[in-house]
């Protein structure tokens, strides 16, 4: 132990660090909400929430994740019409500034001491994932709150063995699920460390954590029961098939072995410090096996391999998949560290230098983003004008306002009327070939096959542009609705950022006299 007087002045300085580092950590959040270039798939979870405000979920309308996350950001799509994508992307920032005080916090109840909680929840902070995740609109910002609240939860049941906290832990991960189906492994290795350590808890502490575990999952599984053939394929079946079927179109089924699974999983976390905290972590537990490790200690590390399970069940493995492991490696992390006051000085500033090191290159995509939007503007406010720009060219050369895009993000903000049958963006839809046009138009989905479907009722606009395809991947899906609308004589009118191009249905005298008149919304 320091003495005392040697303390004094350290707790005086750090009240206002520990006022200024969250203010600086949100300040930083939300500007990687407004710089980040837009993402490939926010397209079905900016619609899905958009058309959740307007419709059932799979009965109305296709989605291809579970309905939580689409539920919590329908309000934004009324409360801020014309700007709802910059809503979402600032509520996703809030909710990753609540996971990292969640995490804090659980820390500082498992008796982890304040600097290390904190060194602990900035290095979270600094993966590439968190950063991902938290500056666009997906689904894994949501599940990770939940998920640290959950830990912050079981760490107090763990202390108190009341069943309050045993059912609360467990809605928690329910709900997680309940957002994002690769959080349940490690709500499986939380269950599974409870029901075989025993103690004063055991059996009990497990029922009534799988209590709660079953009741954060009756949302997902009421709307199973409303439209279970729509729910099965979009939240089982398409990621079974459609991302295979897709990858090996595209020559690139390379990528979904599992050795192309383990390359992108190594690829993902060194992107950021958590692969380094990994190596660590396992050396220090390696060293101190023969020591008695409390409770908190034996949780963080049951939910680390849950994690790791969690970060490998999608195929194919990307960046954002790692966010499961994020929140028990932070516990487990601020264990270490206060461990790290006990090793040799060369030892422990060998750790935290690599460590800081690897936080540097998790933190270049957003400062580099950040940086270009200083120069050049936000992406997203420039994508709004567009779809300001474009709402009015459509409503000025149609009259009316019908639009069907695989790009919805890109246009939502204009305010023009959407299909909901291409709810999922381009990914239902581009591999649109494993399933019938029958059982396509059974789930509400529009695909290539059933494009012709259109001809009854013609959409004013098409946008495209969005989906021209990579490097990787270089099928273009856009190129079956720029068929589509040649062959229907649209007008094609380029978008403003000189990508996107707007098909137009233009209006004439013959077709305005000859077409009956629509009815007022």
């Amino acid at each position: 132990m320091y003495p005392q007087a040697a303390l004094a002045p350290v707790r005086r300085l750090a009240v206002p660090v520990v006022t200024l580092v969250p203010l600086v950590l949100a300040l930083w959040l939300c500007l990687a909400a407004l710089a980040t270039p837009f993402d490939h798939d926010e397209s079905q979870y900016v619609a899905g929430a958009y058309f959740s405000s307007r419709l059932l979920i799979f009965r109305d309308f296709l989605y291809l994740q579970p309905p939580l996350h689409s539920w919590t950001f329908a309000p934004l799509a009324w409360l801020f019409p014309g700007h709802i994508v910059i809503a979402m992307r600032l509520a996703t920032a809030v909710t990753a500034i609540c996971a990292l005080a969640a995490l804090w916090t659980a820390q500082r109840a498992a008796a982890i001491s304040r600097e290390s909680a904190t060194v602990s929840t900035l290095l979270v902070a600094a993966t590439a994932a968190f950063q991902f995740c938290g500056s666009v609109v997906r689904n894994d910002m949501l599940p990770t709150l939940l998920v640290s609240m959950a830990m912050l939860v079981l760490i107090l049941a763990l202390r108190h063995c009341r069943p309050r906290f045993w059912f609360a832990a467990g809605l928690l991960f329910g709900l997680a699920i309940s957002t994002k189906l690769n959080f349940a492994p490690l709500a499986a290795a939380a269950g599974l460390y409870v029901l075989t350590s025993g103690g004063r808890c055991g059996i009990r502490a497990a029922a009534w954590l799988a209590a709660g575990g079953i009741s954060g999952l009756l949302p997902m599984l009421g709307i199973w029961l409303l439209a279970p053939d729509s729910f099965c394929y979009g939240v089982l079946t398409f990621a079974s098939t459609g991302p295979f079927a897709w990858y090996s179109a595209n020559g690139q089924g390379d990528e979904l072995t599992l050795a192309g699974k383990a390359g992108d999983m190594l690829k993902a976390l060194a992107s950021g410090p958590a692969l380094v905290a990994l190596l660590l972590l396992t050396v220090n537990w390696i060293t101190n096996r023969a020591q008695v490790r409390s409770p908190g200690r034996r949780l963080a590390v049951w939910m680390v391999v849950g994690g790791l399970f969690g970060a490998a069940l999608p195929t194919p493995t990307q960046l954002q998949y790692v966010m499961p492991l994020l929140p028990p490696l932070g516990l487990a992390l601020g264990y270490m560290l206060d461990d790290a006051r006990h090793w040799t000085r060369a030892r422990r500033e060998t750790a935290i230098g690599l460590l800081c090191l690897m936080a540097l290159a998790g933190l270049w995509p957003t400062s580099h983003a950040i940086a270009a939007m200083a120069r050049e503007g936000s992406p997203v406010w420039s994508s709004t004008q567009a779809a300001y720009w474009a709402a009015r060219k459509v409503r000025a050369l149609t009259g009316d306002d019908e639009i069907i895009t695989l790009a919805p993000h890109r246009i939502i903000d204009g305010g023009l009327t959407l299909d909901p049958r291409l709810a999922t963006g381009p990914f239902a839809y581009r591999s649109g070939w494993t399933i019938s046009p029958a059982e396509a138009r059974a789930i509400k989905a529009l695909t290539p096959a059933t494009l012709t479907d259109l001809d009854r009722a013609p959409p004013e606009a098409i946008l495209v542009g969005y989906e021209n395809g990579t490097r990787n991947l270089p099928l273009r899906p856009d190129d079956s609705l720029i068929a589509y609308a040649r062959r229907n004589a649209y007008r094609m009118i380029r978008m403003p950022d000189g990508i996107g191009r707007l098909y137009v249905k233009v209006r004439t005298a013959t077709r305005e006299l000859g077409r009956p008149r629509r009815m007022a919304r």
